[in-house]
Formats: C-alpha cells, structure tokens, sequence
C-alpha cells in the first residue's frame, strides 16, 4: 500500500510538473514556432491550451510585422477565448459553445510591393504551396459558434503601395453579443462603411483560394461600395493585388 501511495504522489508530483512547464513555456514555443515560419514577431501574456478539450485562451497578444515593413504595428489583442468541442474537429464542421475576441487595435498594411501584411501572414503559417502537384478536391469546413462576443476598439489601414503612403484610422469601439453564428457574413455584419470594405478585402485575400467564402464576402463589399461610395471593382482590384 505504502509502495502504491508512493507511487501516485511521484506520478502526481511528475503530472503537476508537466502541467506547469506547458504553462510557462507554451507561450514561448508559440511566439518562436510563429517568427521562425512567417518573420512575424509574437509577445504573448498568457497562453492557455488543454489538449483534451481544445479550448484555448490568449491575453495580452502583440504581434509585430517582419522588419523592413513601412508599419510595425499588426495585432494588438486584449483577449481571445474558445471553448470549443474536440468532437467536431474531426468532423466537417467546427462547433464552439462560446468564443470571445477582444481586439484593441489591428493595423492592416500594405507595403511598396503591395502585399498586405495579414495575407503575408497567413500564407507564411501555411507554408510553401507546391502548384505542380495534384489537386484534391476539398471539402467545405462549416462552423457554427453558438455564442460569440467580439470587441473591436481600433482599425487602421496603412498603404504604402502608391507614391504617397496614406493611412486611414477607424475608432469603431464596436461591441457585440452574437448567437448562433454560421457563416462570415454574421461576422462581419457589424462593421459598416469603409471598415467593411476593408474587413471583407482582408478576409478575402487572406483566403482567396476558397470560393465559398469570397461568395459570401460579395455581398458585404457590395454594401460598403454603395455607402461609401467605393467601387466593388476598386475593392475587388485590391484583392488582386495580395495575389502573388
């Protein structure tokens, strides 16, 4: 019995171990793992994942475009939670109780070469494509967030592809308490104006390569070109432009 009770409070000792190194160093691995793969540098307060039921909290995120960008700034993020179900990740369809993203200030850039720093980013975390090797068909990945809860305090939107760089801030102080979220258009809705052309340009040339999603972006641009005035041509010429 002694020999047994031994050897649970070694294991217990060694789990509660484990769990405090995932702690401290899992925010350390995530910033390195990030620059290494896009150039894209990380600062992270706090950074929880459980393996066994996937659900995720980040506070306190700066992220930092590579050196040489025109504008440092990209990402300032107060808080991002997910309780999600670890069931539907196998599935087609992503399922999440609640999600809750507090977003102080996100800089959109675009640099001499016209490249936009957000799709600079996604495409450095999905790596090198490899277009000569065969198409698989994909499936279509739905998602359905039952409660979502999205804070957004800052837009700004700095081009430096044209002669004179120019930049456009937004104060949208935006929040909202959403349900039975299912597509992006949901997401999205509460912008209005220019910062939804902008937005739903980010979105889309951050997923260009999925059809069904820049469907569902043509609406919102279409409604942000007729309130602001912006052609959905103009916008649809900038999502060119990310292009590579």
């Amino acid at each position: 019995m002694r020999k047994k009770a031994k050897a649970l409070l070694v294991l217990g000792l060694l789990g509660g171990l484990l769990a405090i190194l995932w702690v401290v160093l899992l925010p350390t691995v995530v910033a390195a793992t990030v620059r290494s793969r896009t150039g894209f540098a990380v600062q992270v307060d706090q950074l929880s994942v459980n393996p066994f039921t996937a659900n995720v909290a980040v506070r306190g995120l700066v992220l930092k475009n590579p050196e040489g960008w025109p504008v440092a700034d990209f990402v300032e993020l107060r808080e991002f939670r997910a309780d999600v179900s670890l069931l539907s990740l196998l599935g087609n369809r992503y399922e999440a109780d609640e999600v809750v993203v507090d977003i102080a200030r996100l800089t959109l850039v675009r640099d001499q070469r016209g490249t936009l720093n957000a799709v600079a980013f996604k495409e450095g975390l999905a790596g090198a494509q490899t277009p000569d090797g065969p198409r698989q068909a994909k499936v279509k990945q739905g998602f359905l967030i039952r409660h979502l809860v999205l804070k957004f305090d800052k837009l700004v939107y700095a081009d430096h592809s044209g002669r004179q760089p120019s930049v456009r801030e937004y104060n949208l102080s935006l929040t909202r308490d959403m349900r039975d979220v299912d597509s992006v258009t949901k997401i999205i809705s509460p912008f209005t104006g220019s910062a939804l052309g902008l937005v739903s340009n980010a979105l889309g040339g951050m997923f260009k390569s999925n059809p069904d999603l820049l469907k569902e972006l043509a609406s919102p641009l279409q409604d942000a070109g007729r309130k602001t005035g912006e052609k959905l041509k103009g916008l649809l010429d900038s999502l060119d432009k990310s292009r590579p």
